[in-house]
């Protein structure tokens, strides 16, 4: 279990007369009734529901953690003030605050409830509880969530993923709510929601591959090539060499997690290796002797509104390709289960599987004569999760977890025979974490390994392309006129792993504060140490072979019959005898591997003066990879104006350091696999033989250059005010982005992976979120608004662009909506809406054990900008002509409801309803340049299970 300045950050301490941020326990909308009017109101209604608690004995600061996570209760306490005391074993049937009583006992401190719904751990307090009925019902169990010490992060408690969830379950997909994230804008098309992958998104204007994504401290981050996110697994470089691959080593389910913490703006030195935010994934705690759930989810393409272009209208009925999936089906099996087999020890385990069947044809324009013109693909992604908890007592204690999460799919090559593959992604990871005092600082210690791929395996390691015979009689007719009309392919792509297996050790010390020159000060100090090693294989040489000739025999020049690449039957569109394959590009089975050492220090100072706070910190990253050290300041000042923490002000200066990806480095290993381009003909009516391959110098071509690390500096500025029951906070970020990494054509046949690349974004975000729940009629509803106005510019997508030098580079002019303007400064087509504003309602309804989250988001229209392909004269020379394609904007209204049944103590049946898009409105999404289609109309989510 983390301590107090882990994973719920330790803050100002109590100060005479009034509550300053602190170590903050909170559990937010409270299944336990305290409306507060005035404290003894409160501690009546809180001493009116009692529940079965069971903890063990251990430090005090954890028992208060482990206190508020079941009855959700916030607790709040100052770190110094529990520090060294323990709370004996509890093990009955109590309300929440007669629990606390019994935890504080022989401690000299007791507690008090202050407006707010927060219950104050004081010393030298005694509290007197009311007697009350112990057989009241069961409350729902609710993770703690940290309250941010910064306005530049935002948290999601079990409660409000509960309420955003479904959907394919992933953490990305959750932070929608979040108005500094923006997703891609065919996340939601309608034509692909047989698809179960992790949704991508961009954070402040950042390219979607420069996050950090960490679960329980492990960093889960695929850096093999995240930019590489072919969604059909067909196109692009996966033809030849590469995989797909993802920004998210791990597909993990949200069910598994009880907070995640997005760290946009003001990001502490602790952070690095990143430049646009941070995702915490927190799994959830042990808090019963045993207990848990299993449960199953189901979608399908009958329960949603499918809204299809013309064009896909056209093609939905033969449809070969996962661009347009006319049918799918989704299940999710999950199965968790909690315990504590010693006083000391708490476990937690989970099993989710989630599958997807999505059936196609094979040929896109009808049925085959010799192949199978049904077929079926499939999606899985698995998670085999243990966590555990050690706590033996005193400022000692631990904690463990082992991941297995495998994910895939199977695929075919649309229109191809025999070219069926497989993708392979996931992998496994292990994280073991100690923290305990030492002098005045506690240090947590955490390592980590794990191991994950993008991978594939095909049924072929050739590629074929014949022309249409009686022999090679699969294909079907796309022209009359072209000599590549009417083509039969056959084969696949060849075996591919790339594998990227890390270790990883980090040590955090907290130090107690202190007093100095009239100053307190907060001194955080740690340590990184890392170790990469990414391997790449070709497991079994791959032959391409293509360009269809007329021949009259498959004899060959050096005797012996040519079975393989060439057939004795006519060609539709010939008289010949039969044809043969001339040309032959050779990929050869090889392996490589790089590897990489990186350390990392940070220290920082909080400092606080009365009401203003100062956080001053300075990290330092270096790796062998990289040509030079870089050191990252981080500023952050805090002014809480009143000194109640109703008005705050909060500004900073910060500059964070990305990490360049395994592609940039591997690139020309992977094209030294490769061979020339081969060509045969016949030779006195024969055909000659295959020369011996040679190397092709193409990887020559590809170069490393400076390879320096990106780089962002922001600026940052909020405003927080406690007004009317609710938090006000409005925010101002601006980041320039610099040295961001994209192929560079510095000359012809010379392409260089260089920092050439640039961008700009300029937000504002506004969220405003009660309090307490606003309730009404025996209800109780927790309101969050966000809303964003973000404008970005950017010279690429992303790092597999190229940049020439040849047509001008960034710099050159072209002429945009009429005026003249930099190639790098263009608006950015995709993660950047304009403005998008969120609402989310989350309302209990406890007589009718029903929870319903309501969920509206309305998204500015955008605009795409497409090269006409036309020049014009311009300051003596000619600039290309871009012009501006609109969408029109996008409304949505989700709705989950969460309904439970008591069946036996302790145990109840339950049922989620997920609707997305309820008014199943029809919002435009861009098919290519100047193409429309949309995303999904309403769909339906049902999930079914029992908890225990």
């Amino acid at each position: 279990m983390p301590a107090a300045g882990a994973r719920r950050s330790p803050l100002a301490p109590l100060a005479p007369r009034r509550i300053a941020p602190l170590a903050l326990a909170l559990g937010l909308n409270l299944g336990l009734t305290l409306g507060i009017a005035t404290p003894s109101s409160a501690l009546a209604q809180a001493a009116a529901t009692a529940q079965h608690f069971d903890l063990p004995a251990q430090p005090l600061a954890q028992a208060l953690f482990s206190l508020g996570d079941q009855a959700r209760l916030q607790i709040v306490f100052d770190p110094a003030l529990v520090r060294g005391r323990s709370s004996p074993a509890l093990k009955a049937m109590l309300t929440p605050l007669q629990a606390l009583e019994r935890l504080l006992e022989g401690s000299g401190l007791g507690f008090a409830l202050r407006p707010g719904n927060v219950v104050v751990v004081e010393a030298g307090k005694e509290t007197a509880l009311p007697q009350v009925d112990v057989t009241a019902g069961l409350l729902p169990e609710v993770r703690v969530v940290a309250q941010a010490e910064s306005m530049g992060s935002m948290s999601l408690d079990r409660e409000k993923i509960d309420a955003l969830a479904g959907g394919n379950g992933d953490i990305t997909s959750l932070l929608r709510i979040h108005p500094s994230v923006q997703f891609d804008n065919n996340q939601l098309a309608s034509g692909n929601q047989g698809e179960i992958a992790p949704a991508d998104i961009s954070i402040n204007g950042a390219k979607y591959y420069t996050n950090l994504y960490r679960m329980d401290g492990m960093s889960i981050n695929n850096d093999i090539n995240p930019a590489n996110r072919t969604a059909d697994g067909t196109s692009g470089s996966n033809n030849n060499a590469a995989p797909p691959s993802a920004s998210q080593g791990f597909a993990i389910d949200s069910s598994l997690l009880c907070n995640i913490t997005v760290r946009d703006a003001n990001v502490p030195a602790e952070f690095g290796r990143f430049s646009g935010g941070v995702v915490e994934a927190d799994t959830c705690a042990p808090t019963r002797s045993f207990g848990g759930q299993v449960s199953v989810e189901h979608t399908r393409s009958e329960w949603m509104k499918q809204y299809l272009s013309p064009a896909q209208e056209e093609i939905a009925a033969w449809s070969a390709t996962e661009n347009t999936q006319p049918d799918f089906e989704k299940w999710t099996y999950r199965l968790a289960l909690q315990g504590k087999p010693t006083e000391n020890l708490g476990l937690i385990g989970s099993v989710v599987r989630r599958t997807s069947e999505i059936p196609l044809k094979g040929y896109s324009r009808g049925n085959s004569q010799g192949d199978d013109s049904d077929k079926v693909q499939s999606r899985y992604s698995d998670n085999y999760f243990l966590r555990g908890f050690w706590t033996p007592g005193g400022e000692l204690g631990g904690d463990f977890s082992l991941l297995y999460a495998p994910a895939g799919g199977s695929y075919f090559i649309a229109d191809a025979r025999n070219s069926d593959f497989d993708l392979r992604s996931g992998g496994y990871g292990v994280n073991l974490g100690l923290h305990h005092a030492l002098g005045k600082a506690t240090v947590n210690h955490r390592l980590t390994w794990n191991k994950m791929e993008s991978s594939r395996e095909s049924d072929g390691t050739t590629w074929k392309g014949w022309r249409y015979s009686a022999d090679k009689n699969w294909g079907l007719q796309t022209s009359a006129s072209s000599a590549t009309g009417w083509m039969s392919y056959e084969g696949g792509f060849g075996d591919v792993d790339q594998t990227q297996e890390t270790v990883s050790y980090q040590a955090k010390a907290d130090w107690e504060a202190f007093r100095l020159l009239g100053l307190e000060h907060r001194i955080q100090a740690g340590l990184e140490l890392s170790h990469q090693r990414f391997d790449y294989e070709r497991k079994t040489q791959y032959t391409q072979y293509t360009t269809s000739a007329d021949t009259s025999t498959c004899n060959m020049v050096g005797g012996g019959v040519d079975t393989e690449t060439c057939s004795l039957s006519t060609p539709w569109n010939s008289s010949a005898a039969g044809q043969y394959l001339r040309s032959r590009l050779i990929y050869f089975a090889g392996s490589f591997a790089v590897e990489n050492t990186s350390r990392a220090f940070y220290l920082q100072d909080d400092m606080k003066l009365g009401d203003v706070r100062l956080r001053l910190g300075l990290r330092y990253d270096a790796d062998q990879l990289a040509p030079e050290a870089t050191w990252s300041p981080r500023s952050a000042a805090f002014w809480d104006v009143f000194g109640n923490g109703s008005t705050r002000l909060e500004g900073g200066l910060n500059r964070y350091y990305a990490r360049n990806f395994m592609d940039n480095y591997t690139r020309a290993e992977r094209l030294a696999l490769q061979s020339t381009t081969q060509v045969r003909s016949l030779s006195g009516g024969l055909l000659t033989d295959w020369a011996a391959p040679v190397q092709s110098t193409t990887w020559s071509m590809w170069k490393t250059g400076d390879m320096k690390v990106p780089y962002v500096d922001e600026k940052m500025l909020g405003l927080s005010q406690k007004w009317a029951g609710t938090t006000w906070s409005l925010k101002r970020v601006l980041r320039e982005s610099r040295d961001e990494l994209v192929m560079h054509l510095r000359s012809a046949a010379n392409y260089y992976a260089d920092n050439v690349g640039y961008s700009d974004a300029r937000s504002w975000t506004l969220t405003a979120e009660t309090d307490q729940p606003i309730r009404f009629s025996g209800t109780a509803t927790h309101v969050l608004l966000a809303v964003d106005k973000t404008s970005v510019t950017t010279s690429h997508t992303n790092y597999s662009d190229v940049i020439s030098e040849l047509t001008g580079g960034v710099d050159r002019t072209i002429i945009y909506d009429g005026k003249a303007m930099a190639y790098g400064d263009r608006p950015a087509d995709n993660y950047a809406r304009p403005w998008t504003a969120r609402l989310l309602l989350n309302t209990q309804i406890p007589a009718w054990r029903l929870t319903v989250g309501n969920f509206f988001r309305v998204r500015d229209g955008f605009e795409k900008m497409v090269n006409t392909g036309t020049s014009v004269p311009y300051d003596g020379g000619t600039a290309q002509v871009w012009e501006k394609h609109k969408f029109g904007k996008a409304i949505a209204w989700d709705m989950r409801l969460n309904w439970s049944l008591p069946v036996a103590a302790g145990q109840e049946a339950f049922v989620a309803l997920s609707i997305d898009n309820l008014l199943s409105r029809k919002n435009e999404i861009e098919d290519g340049d100047y193409g429309v289609k949309y995303e999904k109309g309403r769909q339906y989510w049902l999930e079914l299970g029992y908890r225990f």
